[in-house]
């Protein structure tokens, strides 16, 4: 839903203003972009709309009342287009971020992406991400601040002990455990090292795991998992797995900006992410072996039931990922502004004995060189389709110069 503000001289008859106001409202229907129209000073509004020459005073005072980039509606009557080209010259010239969109181009795919970049921002500042167990030892650079999180993307980090896991595997319901372990070999093709006590166990993690989640009412999370590989001799990787396919970001080993990027790229894409070590990079070739235990079942055509790769104990998962388009994303930087992006195509899949579970092969339409000489850190993310154009806006609008902050 685009919120709109509109603004128009007093010299303008109300009529007249009233009915440059519907055929505006007429045309954005016709491009099938909800919204609605504001005219308090204090709601909050996305964007405004310039209905009338004289109101560049007016949008100048709205604009100071908005945090980030400041968009402008114009339209082709009432000198709507001539006022909104000088007050996005001044704001440019006090270095203030800004567009115009003009609302008769039914050509123009801008404004309906605008609309659904404010979507994305909207539910990004509201969602609940939980950081189970603080980050494992090894992500020396994976470990911003809660505040550092909530001022440059939005989302609020819930900090919980890993101990609530343990206690509610405890108290995991029989029934319910039973469920997921039939559920997950049901639609394995075979099970190869996991016992039945190892499948019990990995299932009474997700079973632990999704009550931690509904009692803390978290929309993501990421988990120091490899706590329960030393303390109680299973796995996570089939509890994040579930919680992605049940529409919960689940990411591994409390890695926060790899979970807000699986976060991003959902709220983008519709649908869960691919959270992964980059394993290898070809430069001259372009390509990229990606390799983790854990992926959604909803992302592959087939699995096996594994155990973890560098354990050798509980559940870990060896999904078969479809070829076609996709994208590989990490936001990171010690500012958390910083973002590698890139348009792909999926080869194929690996079945290495000295790679993670789940092996996947890509060519990039970046320069791979890219990973090598500024990483962000290890995890990176894949997901179905070409998304990197509408990633790569988003952050230039919102986050790149610091205008995340609403």
């Amino acid at each position: 839903m685009l919120t709109i503000r509109p603004l128009a001289a007093a010299l303008n008859p109300p009529a007249q203003v009233a009915a440059a106001m519907a055929r505006v409202a007429e045309h954005l229907d016709r491009r099938g972009i909800a919204h609605r129209f504001v005219t308090g000073e204090s709601d909050l509004h996305d964007a405004l709309l310039i209905v009338t020459g004289g109101s560049e005073h007016l949008a100048l005072a709205a604009a100071d009342r908005l945090p980030g980039p400041v968009f402008l509606l114009a339209h082709a009557e009432l000198n709507s287009l001539p006022a909104a080209l000088e007050v996005l010259a001044h704001l440019r010239q006090r270095g203030r971020p800004g567009r115009i969109f003009l609302v008769e181009d039914a050509d123009d795919r801008s404004l309906p992406q605008l609309a659904r970049h404010l979507e994305t921002r909207r539910r990004l500042h509201s969602v609940r991400l939980g950081r189970i167990g603080v980050p494992s030892d090894w992500l020396v650079a994976s470990t911003p601040s809660a505040e550092l999180v909530q001022a440059t993307w939005g989302p609020a980090v819930v900090d919980v002990p890993m101990e609530e896991v343990v206690a509610a595997m405890r108290d995991a319901d029989a029934g319910e455990t039973r469920r997921v372990r039939d559920h997950a070999t049901a639609g394995a093709e075979a099970v190869r090292e996991p016992s039945p006590l190892d499948l019990d166990a990995a299932a009474r993690v997700t079973v632990a795991l999704g009550a931690v989640v509904r009692a803390h009412r978290l929309d993501a999370c990421t988990v120091r998992c490899f706590d329960l590989v030393t303390g109680a001799g299973t796995t996570g990787c089939l509890a994040l797995s579930w919680l992605q396919d049940e529409g919960i970001v689940a990411g591994c080993e409390g890695d926060v900006p790899a979970a807000l990027t699986m976060l991003w790229l959902q709220l983008t894409t519709g649908g869960p992410g691919f959270i992964a070590n980059p394993q290898e990079i070809d430069p001259a070739a372009g390509t990229l072996w990606l390799a983790h235990c854990t992926i959604a079942r909803r992302l592959v055509s087939r699995y096996t039931l594994r155990s973890h790769f560098e354990s050798s104990l509980g559940v870990g998962i060896a999904g078969e990922v479809p070829p076609g388009p996709a994208t590989v994303a990490r936001v990171g930087g010690a500012d958390l502004r910083e973002l590698f992006v890139s348009d792909a195509e999926i080869l194929g899949n690996g079945t290495s004995p000295e790679r993670c579970r789940t092996q996947v092969l890509l060519r990039l339409a970046a320069d791979a060189r890219e990973l090598l000489e500024r990483p962000l850190g290890n995890h990176h993310v894949l997901a179905p389709g070409r998304w990197a154009d509408e990633l790569r806006e988003y952050h230039d609008l919102f986050v790149a110069a610091g205008s995340a902050t609403r």
